[in-house]
């Protein structure tokens, strides 16, 4: 069954307001993970490595908490797929549900990150503490990329940048034979400086408020997922409207 059609394409200036915000939440909840839980979340490539270096030296990382890692990345970006599967609009009630449940994730995290009754629950299951605020971060990130990843015409990453960096030398490589793709240089590089700055950001607020830092991308996403709804009864009263003035008086 084809995904269903719920409007037409965002206009390119809101695809790129909207991969900037993500990517941006992205590079703060990374900074924030490493700077407190010394790994990143974000980055599956990395915990990878350091999860086969460990095999080989179980002394050099935790390595259940990289199989954490990389196992919550995978099941978000599962999620993402599952729910926007019935849909190729690139905003809508499907994408704000997914931005609800990564913001839970968010919250989750932080909460359990500092002195809350959330990490005394934990505590008192007797639950590893790092792997659950780890898993939530990474499913958090993984869910976020499958979004942007899901967008027709072009596959957005906001998590991570080792494909954005290789499709921007490609383009470039390329420009002289079959000219510069501006409208894909410009999405690719301003996700790519915007993840940067949410690093520093991420490091310079998590420095100083710890996990409660992960209230502001949580914060963050519920509002793109707001905006997402406005979108989706926008486009609803459109078609409404568009039905009404075709059925003859």
């Amino acid at each position: 069954m084809q995904p269903a059609q719920e409007g037409g394409p965002l206009p390119r200036w809101v695809v790129l307001g909207y991969s900037a915000v993500l990517a941006l939440t992205a590079g703060f909840v990374n900074a924030v993970a490493i700077l407190l839980l010394a790994f990143p979340v974000a980055n599956v490539t990395a915990a990878t490595t350091q999860l086969g270096m460990n095999t080989a030296n179980p002394w050099l990382y935790e390595g259940h908490l990289l199989g954490a890692i990389i196992f919550g990345f995978l099941v978000g970006a599962a999620i993402a797929g599952a729910v926007l599967a019935p849909t190729q609009a690139q905003a809508g009630m499907r994408h704000a549900a997914l931005l609800f449940c990564e913001a839970t994730l968010l919250g989750l995290a932080a909460a359990g990150l500092e002195d809350t009754p959330v990490r005394t629950l934990l505590s008192t299951l007797g639950l590893e503490q790092p792997i659950l605020q780890a898993v939530c971060a990474a499913t958090a990130l993984g869910m976020q990329n499958g979004l942007t990843s899901s967008f027709r015409g072009m596959a957005v990453r906001t998590t991570h940048f080792t494909g954005t960096i290789t499709d921007l030398g490609l383009m470039i490589g390329r420009s002289r034979q079959h000219g510069l793709e501006k409208w894909k240089v410009t999405v690719l590089s301003v996700t790519f400086v915007l993840f940067l700055t949410g690093g520093v950001i991420g490091l310079l607020v998590g420095s100083r408020l710890g996990g409660w830092s992960l209230v502001i991308p949580m914060v963050t996403c519920l509002a793109v997922a707001a905006g997402c709804v406005v979108h989706s009864r926008s486009r609803g009263a459109e078609r409404d409207d568009a039905v009404a003035e075709s059925v003859p008086a």
